[in-house]
């Protein structure tokens, strides 16, 4: 007997968000102007997975809420908790299923919180 077993396919995304600032709402680019057509685009292409950058806990938040089927991973650069930027991927829990996960930093001590290496400035 043969089983034949189809392929499966799913859509990457990376959006870089860039954290709220206060000279973007001198520019009239504010993250709260920002938020509400990120959230909407991201909807509309319905990745099944992507990465974000330059993502603060409060962005985080407001992202977690308004993106519709999602989950994600990931932590604070500063504490590994809730203080610095994020590079969260987030997952449709439709479509995937997050068996673990784990943070390390890019460092000559990659377990150690919030460590930097190699002359980092971040």
């Amino acid at each position: 007997m043969v089983i034949g077993v189809g392929a499966q396919s799913f859509t990457v995304g990376s959006y870089n968000i860039r954290c709220k600032t206060s000279a973007d709402a001198k520019h009239g680019n504010e993250w709260d102007a920002r938020a509400p057509e990120l959230c909407s685009m991201i909807n509309y292409e319905a990745w099944d997975v992507f990465g974000a950058q330059e993502v603060l806990y409060a962005q985080l938040q407001y992202m977690a809420e308004n993106l519709k089927g999602y989950a994600y991973v990931g932590v604070g650069r500063n504490d590994g908790d809730k203080a610095g930027e994020f590079a969260p991927i987030f997952y449709k829990k439709s479509r995937l299923n997050c068996l673990r996960s784990g943070t390390f930093w890019l460092s000559e001590t990659p377990d150690v919180v919030g460590s930097r290496g190699w002359d980092a400035a971040i």
